[in-house]
């Protein structure tokens, strides 16, 4: 628990309870068992609980140069409160460690993947462009312009349920 609640930055804006991280942070240095067991709970129950959800709203405007009062010339920014930042650190941490040790991962997969990077994925890119010149092949590089592209994309049933990817229990929704 002490990592999640260290890995929150102590300099963003705190959510709609108004508890910044520091005062998130000396809580549990004060308390630590008390908290610890908080967070354990609602990882055995699989709760996460509704005044950690609250989200406070701030509309951003994209560019000071065009029209802004356009819907689409703001993005929403969502603080959401501290203790919800660590209960969904807690839970992202143990959702990729059971993707990675369990091989979910394809291998080209390079976003949101550990000791990988925009790098790597280039120098993939371009080995596979020269093994296509080299063995005479006609290689085609499509890099296509998905802006929006998964917004109304539907999941296949298999991949949205965590159920039969037989995840632990403690990293499931109720």
């Amino acid at each position: 628990m002490g990592n999640a609640i260290d890995a929150i930055h102590c300099r963003k804006a705190p959510g709609e309870d108004g508890i910044t991280s520091d005062i998130f942070q000396r809580a549990y240095k004060q308390f630590p068992n008390l908290i610890n067991t908080l967070y354990n709970e609602c990882l055995r129950q699989g709760c996460f609980p509704k005044r950690w959800k609250g989200v406070k709203l701030i509309p951003i405007t994209r560019s000071r140069k065009e029209d802004t009062m356009k819907p689409s010339k703001f993005r929403p920014v969502s603080l959401i409160n501290v203790g919800g930042k660590v209960l969904e650190k807690i839970l992202t941490n143990r959702i990729m460690h059971y993707i990675y040790t369990n091989n979910f991962l394809n291998h080209n997969q390079f976003r949101f993947t550990p000791k990988k990077s925009t790098t790597d994925a280039a120098m993939t890119s371009k080995e596979f462009v020269e093994v296509g010149l080299r063995e005479g092949l006609i290689t085609i590089l499509v890099r296509p312009d998905v802006k929006g592209a998964f917004d109304a994309v539907l999941v296949a049933e298999h991949t949205n349920d965590p159920k039969r990817l037989n995840c632990p229990r403690n990293i499931l929704p109720h």
